[in-house]
């Protein structure tokens, strides 16, 4: 990670505080378990870092995210697999023929 992505992560961290409707798509149950679970995986990567250096760099990372996920009440693979769905619905229909059929009762 360099000195921009971090600084990039610090101002996006802020901006979401400023203005929380901009940037959630989480609801608060969500972020508080995001923000438990981060905390604790977070720990457990760190503390578990020099015993077992795979699994502990692994649990820092996804604790990492979730962390970034409590705090800021966004989640950018929510927001992308929801891009997904909108693409899938077709915005409108268009009727191009019309059959009339005269049936005598």
């Amino acid at each position: 990670m360099t000195n921009e992505d971090l600084n990039n992560t610090i101002h996006n961290v802020k901006e979401a505080w400023k203005y929380p409707e901009l940037y959630q798509n989480v609801s608060r149950t969500e972020r508080w378990l995001s923000g438990a679970t981060g905390t604790y995986l977070l720990y457990k990567g760190i503390t578990g870092l020099f015993s077992h250096p795979v699994i502990g760099l692994t649990g820092a990372a996804i604790g990492a995210g979730l962390l970034y996920r409590g705090i800021t009440g966004y989640c950018p693979v929510r927001e992308l697999s929801q891009q997904e769905e909108e693409d899938l619905i077709p915005d409108e229909v268009v009727v191009t023929e019309t059959y009339v059929v005269n049936d005598p009762i």
